[in-house]
């Protein structure tokens, strides 16, 4: 996961085709623009190392430091003076190089959502804080002993015992009742913002501000569902038959989510075949942190210096999830993990030194407006892709080396679990885009209901007994990275399409499953500079057509996992 998109960033992922000329002389622009890039960028620094240190620590004061960091940005984003030279800038016409109007959009679209009641924004800022450090300080209480998220998820990839399994998961899901209320407050005030600018609603504005038209965007994803469903319907058929003989259920009995290996049904259950293959076996005397620095090196990427300045492993009062995040929009990158010997912190590791290199790869030259990430969708398609990477036989064999034999094994059952993980995650983000849009345009409904019923129409899942909590909470996303998760499917449908035209095109690889890209530097260059050197230089779409010689679609994703 990349790092939190709050209010004042999120506008910062825009993109569009963009040509540079050389500036002579001053104009009104860049009068406007020097002006906002002088306070916003000390003040985004501030911000992100706060954030950083109440991720990594806990600490009540680190809190504070952050709210103060958030206030400053938002009032500096509230200057309605500012906002009116901006937009007046912006429709008069008269900037028409390229690069500039870029700029002005991305400022303009900064100051937008500020230009409301300053006590709506402070109290965003002061409710986004609260929840998030009750997720960070959440464990769960299971028989008297207190589990972190990693034992939570241990339990229930690993145990055979039902009750056991559901202990620890409604253990973790009692975040969701503790955050139900100021959650819906959070919803309720960011609906107030959003319609104040115009916006039908809170999620309406984020589509509007990430350069979606909501009917193009819902229409994609009914083709994925259409793509998706009979290959997930005897697939999660597979998977209850095998959950019911795990935990010696009979055929009658319903498979509940403490019984699928994971809390929200958004990773795929590991079916061991009767070899009895487990890829964390892999990794039970490995660090995945070591194995990713080999493989980054040997595409042509330093992580070092990255490594270097991230907090990688579990401690007392950090937040339990994964995230990477550049402070400055220079070279100060840091990735939080909490790394345990295993297959999926593997995976987690390289995706989120996906993110840190996509960042230091940027052009430098640019200027600090445009010298971030594209957009999201294809920071998270890089970095899935990398995490992806860790399953192919390549890599296996390469870097964590298997051989002979072994490998043909581990190969076979790690093919098998990428492709389970495709389809199971393209359902789960369905469960997710329409949960958050019926949440906005509703938050008085009854959540929980909406929560289960959409689980059940999209991952064929079914609810818990007890109907009285509120699970939908539990998911940080939620509250942390709203209308965010369609980015990691759409992320997902770039890393095939960039995927298969490298292997084919510049590797020259008959299957794409062939290569993990190790060892093989022009997979690298490829990747510096036709995908991360340009920053926001040009808008998504156009990306993916120069970057692949196609528009962004699913066929490349069904070409490799549905077939």
């Amino acid at each position: 996961m990349l790092s939190k998109f709050s209010l004042y960033t999120v506008a910062l992922c825009l993109g569009a085709s963009l040509t540079f000329s050389t500036m002579t002389q001053a104009s009104p622009f860049t009068e406007l623009r020097d002006k906002y890039v002088a306070s916003v960028a000390p003040l985004e620094k501030v911000a992100n190392e706060a954030w950083w240190e109440s991720a990594t620590t806990g600490k009540e004061e680190a809190y504070a430091q952050r709210n103060n960091a958030n206030e400053a940005i938002a009032k500096l984003h509230q200057d309605k003076e500012m906002f009116r030279l901006i937009k007046e800038l912006r429709q008069s016409g008269q900037v028409t190089d390229p690069a500039e109007k870029r700029q002005l959009d991305i400022m303009y679209f900064s100051y937008l959502p500020y230009q409301v009641d300053p006590e709506i924004t402070k109290k965003i800022i002061v409710l986004e804080s609260e929840v998030d450090k009750i997720f960070n300080t959440h464990r769960s209480s299971v028989k008297g002993k207190t589990l972190t998220e990693n034992d939570v998820r241990k339990v229930l990839s690993e145990s055979n015992d039902s009750k056991e399994a559901r202990l620890a998961w409604e253990g973790y899901m009692a975040v969701g009742q503790k955050v139900a209320e100021p959650l819906k407050e959070l919803v309720k005030l960011r609906n107030q913002m959003a319609q104040g600018m115009g916006y039908r609603d809170f999620f309406a504005m984020q589509l509007d501000i990430q350069e979606f038209k909501e009917d193009e965007l819902f229409n994609m994803f009914d083709e994925l569902d259409r793509l998706t469903i009979a290959p997930f319907k005897e697939l999660k058929s597979e998977i209850d038959a095998y959950e019911r003989k795990r935990f010696g259920l009979k055929d009658s009995d319903p498979v509940r989510p403490w019984h699928l290996g994971d809390l929200f049904f958004q990773e795929a259950p590991e079916l061991k075949d009767a070899k009895g293959l487990n890829l964390d076996d892999l990794y039970k005397d490995k660090d995945p942190v070591k194995l990713s620095r080999r493989y980054y090196k040997s595409i042509g990427f330093d992580p070092d210096s990255i490594i270097s300045k991230s907090d990688l492993y579990e401690k007392p009062g950090k937040s339990p999830h994964a995230f990477a995040t550049c402070i400055d929009r220079k070279q100060d990158i840091r990735v939080l993990c909490n790394v345990k010997p295993n297959g999926a912190w593997m995976d987690t590791v390289n995706h989120e030194l996906g993110h840190g290199v996509y960042d230091k790869y940027i052009d430098q030259n640019l200027p600090f407006l445009l010298r971030t990430a594209c957009h999201i969708l294809t920071t998270e398609g890089y970095a899935l892709l990398e995490g992806e990477m860790t399953r192919t036989p390549d890599f296996l064999h390469k870097v964590v080396g298997l051989e002979g034999k072994e490998l043909e094994d581990y190969s076979q059952a790690s093919w098998k679990l990428l492709r389970i993980e495709r389809l199971v995650f393209s359902r789960w983000v369905q469960t997710m885009l329409h949960f958050e849009k019926e949440m906005y345009a509703n938050p008085d409904q009854d959540l929980n209901k909406l929560w289960w019923s959409l689980k059940k129409k999209y991952q064929l899942q079914d609810p818990p007994v007890n109907m009285a909590g509120q699970d939908y909470g539990a998911k940080m996303h939620i509250v942390g990275a709203p209308v965010y998760y369609h980015n990691y499917m759409l992320g997902d449908l770039f890393a095939a399409q960039v995927y298969t035209y490298l292997t084919k095109e510049i590797l020259h690889e008959e299957s794409p499953l062939n290569t993990s890209l190790y060892g093989r530097p022009e997979a690298g260059a490829y990747l510096q500079n036709e995908v991360f050197s340009s920053g926001t230089r040009y808008n998504w779409q156009d990306l993916t057509k120069r970057a692949t010689g196609e528009k962004l679609s699913p066929k490349a994703f069904a070409n490799l996992f549905l077939k």
